[in-house]
């Protein structure tokens, strides 16, 4: 076979500056992972929360123009305050709805990352391809931007572009330039979002895919620090929740049990007692009662709201002490939910939500006291909705757990990826 010429070859190009050198190592790496079908089959996934909340903000536009159709539907679902001055709540709708679309859109980046992420360094290592590359005029930080640019690209398909797509459809069926005044602080809140999402998501996974050759380990390492993580952190919260109501229950029921000891006949399993004689229907009596069976009936009634309202203040204890526990954080998924929460104000939401939702609630409380059941009653709480939707510790932990595990990350990436004249 002949051999041509392989002497030098004068390039005649133009060459760029260093500002967009990066872009050619993310542009190959991006290409090289659209190859795959499993890749593209989950971009097509990620976008049906996109689908979801276009049509939840189209409906909800329709709703504002008093369409009778979706008046008709939404009637069913929602209070009549909401129905009724639909603009006054449409900033807590709106918000409400990118908080669940981003809460799932996260899933599918952690996902995606896992798909995308674990060779891209990992690959370069196990080939001894850091010299070609660093042997070209690319410095090592133009390397790292083009392999975070992989993920970036990827996350803001997921994240950011069906965002802003869904903003977009959601003002034109609006017909009201108000809904600009009202809710771009969404659009901006989740462009950032989908940034930090990316940089912090990105940049750990390079640090894990540098600290081995083999992929498949990076994608266990990461499986393990996301998930494992999350299930312990749930696990703890869990267990340390249960102590706590138990320990509010049984010390209150060991209390009022010396206090008000059961009546004959009662029979005790622990702190429960065994109901034998079935409780009236409210508003009758009867009559074929023994005054022994009357006794054992109302004790049973002051045993039962006594017990409903120990639940009551383990569910008040559970609140307070969510505002300063530390083990949510250990999860990295809840750290991001908890900061993507803090920037769409997604707590204010509730909060506006649950005023139109507990004033009928304790109007009716009111006019049917004395005839409905324990907790029909009361002032209205306000904050019932945004205590049990949001996680409640501050979100500046989560910011510095975030902040720690990025430098972490850059620490690792600039231990393991050296520059050219320190490769051996």
């Amino acid at each position: 076979m002949p051999i041509f010429d392989q002497g030098y070859q004068h390039w005649k190009g133009e060459l760029s500056g260093h500002t967009w050198r990066w872009l050619a190592v993310a542009r190959h790496g991006v290409r090289a992972h659209l190859q795959g079908r499993v890749t593209r089959l989950l971009l097509l996934l990620a976008w049906l929360p996109a689908i979801g909340l276009i049509l939840f903000l189209t409906f909800w536009g329709l709703l504002e123009q008093r369409s009778e159709s979706v008046l008709a539907f939404l009637q069913r679902v929602l209070p009549p305050e909401i129905i009724a001055q639909p603009r006054d709540y449409r900033t807590a709708v709106w918000t409400i709805a990118y908080s669940y679309f981003f809460k799932t859109e996260l899933l599918f980046s952690l996902f995606l990352v896992l798909l995308v992420g674990p060779n891209l360094v990992s690959r370069d290592l196990r080939f001894n391809a850091l010299p070609l590359y660093l042997s070209r005029p690319v410095r090592r930080i133009d390397y790292f931007l083009g392999k975070l640019g992989v993920i970036g690209f990827f996350l803001a398909a997921t994240v950011i572009v069906p965002a802003v797509g869904a903003y977009v459809l959601g003002l034109a069926f609006s017909l009201d330039l108000s809904v600009v005044r009202d809710t771009h602080r969404l659009l901006w809140s989740g462009i950032l979002y989908g940034l930090i999402i990316t940089i912090s998501a990105g940049t750990l996974m390079l640090a894990l895919s540098s600290l081995s050759r083999r992929s498949v380990y990076v994608g266990l390492a990461w499986a393990g620090l996301i998930f494992l993580s999350h299930i312990v952190s749930t696990a703890l919260i869990g267990i340390h929740g249960d102590i706590e109501r138990r320990q509010i229950v049984q010390e209150g029921m060991d209390r009022w049990l010396r206090e008000n000891p059961p009546p004959p006949g009662v029979e005790m399993r622990g702190r429960y007692p065994i109901m034998r004689v079935p409780p009236p229907l409210p508003g009758k009596q009867n009559p074929a009662m023994t005054p022994a069976e009357k006794a054992q009936q109302q004790w049973y009634g002051e045993w039962s709201e006594a017990f409903g309202e120990l639940n009551g203040q383990a569910a008040e204890n559970r609140i307070a002490l969510a505002r300063t526990d530390w083990r949510p954080v250990l999860s990295y998924g809840t750290n991001l939910d908890r900061l993507g929460d803090w920037l769409l104000d997604t707590d204010s939401a509730w909060v506006t939500l649950g005023q139109a939702t507990e004033r009928p609630r304790a109007m009716m409380g009111a006019m049917t006291r004395g005839r409905s059941g324990p907790g029909s009653s009361g002032p209205p709480n306000n904050r019932m909705l945004a205590d049990s939707m949001v996680l409640q510790f501050p979100w500046s932990w989560s910011a510095g757990t975030l902040a720690g595990v990025w430098l972490l990350s850059v620490f690792v990436l600039s231990r393991r990826v050296k520059s050219l004249d320190r490769l051996k």
